[in-house]
């Protein structure tokens, strides 16, 4: 193209070029200077795309030259094809309007900026630049294709608007940043962004940004691979942040977001690998956070954040590896189910204070956790819904101290197979719903026995010592609420601990308990003769009964048998009649001291004789089933 064929415009940018001079065709008003202004500028502002080509993909300057094409305020007009090129030079436009999209699609350069710009698209597939790549405070109304591009620095987006509205607004799968990639100082995105399979070799900044892609994927770095950390704190979202499988070597923090998607996935994590923490705390979401399988390198916390997802799973963290700390704590608010099946957690997990809704749901599944130090529900915890611990297992301390827990009808806390050190249960008012703690193996277990609720599974329950140290009877109460009736081994639990502690006398009197609680359930014949062993011995634990009942006998029939002294069977054979001896011999089933065999009473004292008798086996069995059963449990 002739220089006579150059508007003054485009002369001075002809001119400029090889010596890598700024041309600024800018007013210095900055409302008229504005490129989403560029619709009234005058024809002395306006490029045309083919004379920049011509620069750009021409001859090399002459030697010693260093050019570079740097313009400022123009309009430039018609495509600016550039796909394939190799761009030698460092290319910077600023505050210039694009009429078409700008086509880079697989070339190379050594910088590209385009600073506070308006295009209508970028095509930079396969993009490589050899330094940074910059769109700060540029809009771009159509898609930002970067897919398999690759830039040596830094690629900065601080303050760019990608305005594509039901389409992609950054496509840039398998893109390579070797620095920085940067979207911050009032980023914006209406559109998706998608950085999926993406690598950056320092950190991804997203602090404050605001991205809008309602019911579609917000930010998509499914598979991303990010060196240093992944910071996006304090951003707007309306639709899915998805990390799904990404790994981060640092921190990835979310903390004082807000992500929106309604019935969908606000957060997907599944299977990500963040080595230096993965940080929630303080964000709302609408919609599930899922973060299944995921791999987390020093702490999760969602303290003080709040999640909704109301009659569904709020958080989906089923299998999810922490190799620090759980925190939950500091008002977290969580509206649906938090499930952390088969989690692992090396350290502790905090959630103290905090509220988990889901009325007649599940607020908490976490069945199958492991917890390497104490698990705190405790200290203004509060749930409504059922909390399942079953098969968990905690290093230290599963506490429920100063708790609310709130599902009537239903189950409340099911802790089958529950192991811990210690399981303590002063909550803070009594318990609403039932608490199952069948097979569960607890060391100490201190609770407030009036916070229990009225019904308490607790078959196979074991333990080693309760606190408060209570007697038997401020103890037995609380066995009874067992809605399945009579369980020998909850009443062998508890006389065994009292054994041994020293109280003899409160394991007998646990023991007794039991077995009168055992009678209820048996058959009307077998209870009489339970009532008969109650009575006569308590059930082999009260032996000194016996005694007293066989004192009572023998005073009565020594006394009757001393006023009407029965005649001997035959006469001159008879020994001396002895009424105490006599007595003995008929109470005495098996001893036999030759009164009861030589004398033959008549009448009353006949049928008396017969009572004693009757009453002196009645006594025998069921001192011999007593000691039978006593011996049995030692």
């Amino acid at each position: 193209m002739q220089l006579a064929d150059l508007t003054p415009a485009e002369q001075a940018v002809a001119a400029a070029f090889p010596h890598g001079r700024e041309v600024d065709l800018r007013v210095g008003d900055p409302a008229h200077d504005s490129p989403a202004d560029a619709a009234s500028w005058g024809p002395d502002r306006e490029v045309r795309a083919e004379v920049l080509a011509g620069l750009l993909l021409g001859d090399p300057a002459e030697p010693g030259a260093n050019p570079a094409l740097r313009l400022s305020g123009a309009r430039i007009t018609g495509p600016l094809r550039l796909a394939f090129a190799e761009i030698g030079c460092p290319v910077l436009f600023q505050e210039c309007a694009f009429d078409e999209t700008l086509d880079l699609y697989q070339a190379r350069t050594r910088f590209l900026s385009i600073g506070r710009c308006e295009l209508p698209g970028l095509i930079a597939s396969n993009l490589q630049v050899e330094g940074n790549l910059r769109l700060a405070r540029s809009h771009i109304t159509g898609e930002l294709r970067l897919n398999g591009a690759r830039i040596s620095g830094n690629l900065t987006l601080n303050g760019a608007h990608l305005d594509n509205p039901g389409g992609a607004a950054l496509s840039a799968e398998h893109l390579d940043v070797g620095s920085h990639l940067r979207g911050q100082d009032g980023f914006e995105s209406d559109g998706e962004i998608i950085l999926t399979a993406a690598r950056v070799g320092a950190a991804v900044n997203f602090d404050g940004a605001r991205l809008r892609a309602p019911g579609g994927l917000a930010f998509g770095a499914s598979n991303m691979i990010v060196q240093v950390g992944l910071f996006a704190r304090a951003m707007e979202v309306d639709g899915e942040v998805s990390l799904r499988f990404a790994r981060v070597s640092g921190p990835l923090t979310l903390r004082g977001s807000r992500v929106r998607n309604p019935g969908g996935l606000a957060v997907r994590g599944g299977g990500l690998n963040a080595e230096g923490g993965l940080f929630l705390s303080l964000i709302e979401t609408d919609g599930q956070v899922r973060l299944e399988n995921a791999t987390i390198g020093g702490a999760l916390s969602l303290d003080g954040a709040t999640l909704r997802n109301p009659g569904g799973v709020v958080l989906a963290a089923d299998g999810v590896v922490v190799d620090g700390a759980l925190h939950a704590r500091e008002g977290l608010s969580a509206e649906g189910e938090i499930s952390l099946l088969d989690a692992a957690v090396s350290g502790p997990a905090h959630f103290e204070g905090a509220t988990l809704v889901n009325p007649g749901g599940i607020a908490l599944a976490a069945s199958g956790i492991t917890v390497g130090k104490a698990l705190k529900l405790c200290d203004g915890f509060s749930a409504q819904g059922r909390i399942r611990l079953s098969n968990a297992q905690v290093g230290s301390r599963l506490c429920f101290d100063d708790a609310k827990l709130d599902n009537p009808g239903d189950v409340a806390l099911r802790a089958w197979r529950l192991e811990t050190r210690e399981l303590a249960m002063r909550t803070a008012g009594p318990i609403r719903g039932t608490v199952d703690l069948r097979h569960a193996r607890v060391g100490a277990l201190r609770d407030d026995p009036d916070a229990w609720p009225d019904a308490i599974r607790m078959d196979q329950l074991a333990y080693e010592v309760l606190e408060p140290m209570l007697p038997a009877g401020g103890r037995l109460g609380w066995l009874r609420r067992d809605p399945d009736g009579y369980l020998p081994n909850a009443y062998e639990q508890l006389a065994g601990m009292y054994r041994r502690l020293g109280s003899d006398a409160d394991a007998r009197e646990t023991m007794l308990a039991g077995q009168r609680q055992r009678r209820t359930a048996l058959p009307w014949y077998a209870r009489v003769w339970g009532h008969v062993q109650d009575a006569a011995v308590g059930y082999g634990f009260r032996p000194l009964r016996a005694a007293g009942w066989l004192l009572a006998l023998l005073a009565v029939g020594t006394v009757v048998f001393t006023l009407a002294e029965p005649p001997a069977l035959k006469r001159g054979e008879a020994p001396e009649f002895n009424p105490l001896v006599y007595t003995l011999d008929l109470l005495l089933p098996i001893i036999d001291f030759g009164q009861e065999k030589a004398f033959n009473p008549a009448g009353g004292a006949q049928w008396l004789a017969y009572g004693l008798i009757a009453a002196g086996w009645v006594l025998a069995t069921t001192i011999a089933a007593g000691l039978t059963r006593s011996l049995r449990r030692v």
